[in-house]
């Protein structure tokens, strides 16, 4: 973690667990409170609609919206709609969303506040992690480092993302807790949306078996325009699609 460039703090609610980086000078305490109210919020939605709709949290395929589009809070249908895209349950993307969530609500209020300084939302960076899982506000090229749990190579492949606003998840199906069907040690997905890059890494990781799987994937990763780059590791190999520079780390 760059503490030199962001200050970090925790946001914590129930399963969902966030680490905050912002640029220094638009830290303050309120920003904290921001997090933990989206955290609640989302929960509640989420919490409800399972309430009404069980197989929401349990199936590991899409499913309809039920009533049809329009009729969901945007976040919930937002994560039928990852789920229709990547061909995965709806869950696939909800740590991604959660992380974009609170990003986006910190964003709001440093828009807020710059309507007094302009200079504040030009030099604002900001990264929510949850779970591996990033969202992503950066001003000028930022370092994400792969960490792929055994893989030898675990930490030592970064890439390098350019000025923008991005989603950054990473799936695995041999380090942490977050079931996966497949055997991949890392497979990171970069889009301009946090919960799509969350549910095809879900999707592509539960495909990928060995090191022979990575060519085929990487071919499918680079048909999909929403998806800007993508890296896999498994089998002690690595292979990279996208647009994105890499950079070998000591």
């Amino acid at each position: 973690m760059n503490s030199d460039r962001f200050r970090f703090f925790s946001s914590v609610h129930r399963e969902s667990d966030l680490l905050i980086g912002l640029s220094h000078h638009l830290y303050q305490s309120s920003l904290e409170a921001v997090c933990r109210e989206e955290q609640e919020r989302l929960y509640s939605l989420l919490s409800d609609h399972i309430a009404r709709n069980p197989s929401f949290a349990s199936t590991l395929d899409p499913l309809p919206i039920p009533d049809g589009p329009g009729s969901l809070a945007p976040e919930v249908e937002s994560m039928y709609r990852c789920a229709q895209a990547s061909e995965t349950g709806p869950m696939s993307s909800v740590a991604g969303l959660f992380a974009e969530a609170a990003g986006k609500a910190i964003l709001a209020l440093v828009e807020k506040r710059s309507a007094e300084d302009t200079a504040l939302l030009d030099s604002c960076e900001l990264i929510v992690e949850n779970g591996g899982d990033l969202f992503v506000k950066n001003m000028k090229n930022l370092v994400v480092v792969i960490h792929s749990g055994d893989s030898a190579l675990s930490g030592k492949l970064g890439l390098v993302i350019p000025p923008g606003e991005w989603g950054i998840c990473t799936s695995s199906g041999t380090l942490g807790h977050s079931f996966s069907k497949g055997k991949a040690d890392a497979l990171t997905i970069v889009s301009r949306s946090t919960p799509l890059a969350d549910a095809w890494a879900t999707a592509f990781a539960n495909q990928v078996m060995g090191k022979e799987d990575i060519p085929p994937l990487l071919d499918r990763i680079a048909e999909i325009p929403e998806i800007l780059g993508g890296v896999i590791i498994a089998g002690g190999e690595v292979g990279i699609r996208g647009e994105f520079e890499t950079k070998l780390l000591s």
